[in-house]
Formats: C-alpha cells, sequence, structure tokens
C-alpha cells in the first residue's frame, strides 16, 4: 500500500511537472513572438506513466541485487596481509556481519579483522547502482581517517565482481589505484583479493579474506 501511494504521488508530480512545462511552452508561443521553427522544436517528453517507470528502475531493488543475497549473514574469516610485495603474509582471524539496510537496497559489514599489526575493524556499504549500472561499494576503518569508494563489474556469471577505487597512501603522499576481485564460490564461501601496485609500479596482492559462512548449531 505504501509503494502504491508513493507511486501515485511519483506520477502526480510528473504530471505537474508536465503541465507546467505546458504552460511555458504556450507563453513562448504567445501573440507578438516568434513560433520556434521545427529545428528548434523540443522533443517530446516521457508521459507520468514513463517517468514513474524511469523511476522504479532506478530507484528499487533489482536483479543484481540478488547477487549480494550470497554476502548476506554472519561470517568468519582467515585474513592474509602484506604490506609490499616482498613481505611474508601477516595472517589474522576475523568476524564479519552483514545485513541488509534501507529497504534491501545496500548491504552493511560490520568487520572486526582482529590484529593485522594493528587492531583492524571497517565499515562497508555494498550495492548496485542502477544509474552507473555498476556494483558499488564504500568502505572506511581503522587504518585510516579516508573514506574509499569503489566501482565494479561482474563476469563469469557474476560468479566474480571486479572493481576499483583509489585510496591516499600517506608514505608518498598521492592517490593510489586499488583493484579488488570478489570470487562468489557457493553460497557458503566467497574470497576477497585485494591488488595494488608497488614500488616497481607492478601489481601484487596486499590483502586477501576466505569468508566462510557461519553456521548455526
Amino acid at each position: 500500500m505504501r509503494l502504491r501511494r508513493l507511486l501515485q504521488v511519483v506520477a502526480l508530480v510528473g504530471a505537474m511537472v508536465l503541465a507546467a512545462d505546458a504552460v511555458v511552452s504556450q507563453g513562448k508561443d504567445a501573440p507578438g513572438k516568434p513560433k520556434p521553427s521545427k529545428a528548434d522544436k523540443p522533443q517530446a517528453k516521457p508521459d507520468s506513466e514513463a517517468l514513474v517507470d524511469m523511476w522504479v528502475r532506478h530507484a528499487m531493488p533489482g536483479e543484481h541485487h540478488k547477487l549480494l543475497r550470497k554476502m548476506a549473514g554472519s561470517w568468519d574469516m582467515a585474513i592474509k596481509y602484506r604490506m609490499t610485495a616482498g613481505d611474508a603474509a601477516v595472517e589474522s582471524k576475523g568476524v564479519a556481519e552483514r545485513k541488509w539496510i534501507l529497504g534491501n537496497r545496500f548491504l552493511l559489514e560490520e568487520f572486526d579483522g582482529g590484529n593485522l599489526a594493528l587492531p583492524f575493524q571497517g565499515l562497508a556499504i555494498y550495492g548496485y547502482d542502477a544509474f552507473e549500472q555498476k556494483y558499488t561499494s564504500v568502505w572506511v576503518d581503522t587504518t585510516s581517517t579516508s573514506i574509499t569508494t569503489n566501482l565494479g563489474t561482474c563476469r563469469d556469471d557474476c560468479k566474480v565482481i571486479t572493481f576499483v577505487g583509489q585510496h591516499g597512501d600517506p608514505w608518498t603522499g598521492i592517490k593510489k589505484r586499488s583493484r579488488g576481485v570478489t570470487r562468489l564460490i557457493d553460497e557458503n564461501q566467497h574470497v576477497l583479493e585485494l591488488y595494488e601496485p608497488g614500488s616497481d609500479g607492478k601489481e601484487f596482492k596486499v590483502l586477501e579474506i576466505v569468508y566462510t559462512r557461519r553456521m548455526e548449531n
């Protein structure tokens, strides 16, 4: 019922916009003013039903959000991290909780990565941007004061999502490009790999997290 009322409001607003546009257009054609030529004639406006349809496609969860269902729930994590390509990986165990927010539009993650030299906690929001037509994520954690945003695409029947983003590197003072790969193994396991360029410009794996669904006893 609430959705129906909301759609009715959107349709009404669309109709009002079209009516106002028509009034303005009539004023432009008043006596004493030159009529626009065919070349200057504006393109036809979509009707209110089309406006509602466009709004629904961009505002409501769709098929791509179903993929994110595999990532919802409680997870145990096996983490491997290295700061430079030649370093031995530091390993840690952690837990993550992911739940739907804002009407199943976004997936909120609370992340506790244990201790990787320093305590490592973070928050993430995952979603699918229907306007960009790409998967998206936002990430913050205890290792910086930055907000990292990423856009991603999927392949192999959406079993692999590849995303790209940038974050500030305090050692160089510049923005560093990162590439992430999420591999959806099955309903109970997926793997996140994060790659960055090293000092030689070659990409290396900075982070690997194996997520295993925590089963209820």
